[in-house]
């Protein structure tokens, strides 16, 4: 999966303290009937079964379920009025998303 930051993303990406962790793309099942999979950005650890990207001085990860719903590409932008936003080719997936603590 291609990973886009704009340029609004990476400005508030920048503020953030990661120390030794990385930012995660989260894509998980909710099993409700109106939102059938939650997408959001976390704070979290690399795991062995992970994909890792590192570019803009962060490390990005996802797993294969994150790839598998979000297909070829995602798009990470910031707008301060809605936050966070998650857009793949096709659709806004997420926004008014902070980062979140896994």
């Amino acid at each position: 999966m291609k990973i886009i930051v704009t340029e609004s993303a990476k400005s508030q990406l920048d503020k953030l303290e990661l120390g030794d962790r990385a930012i995660r793309i989260v894509a998980r099942d909710t099993y409700e009937c109106s939102t059938m999979i939650e997408f959001y950005l976390a704070y979290d650890h690399v795991n062995q079964d992970d994909h890792v990207q590192s570019f803009h001085g962060m490390t990005w990860i996802y797993d294969e379920k994150a790839a598998e719903e979000i297909g070829e590409e995602v798009k990470v932008d910031f707008v301060p009025s809605q936050g966070f936003k998650l857009i793949n080719r096709n659709q806004t997936l997420a926004y008014g998303q902070s980062i979140r603590t896994m």
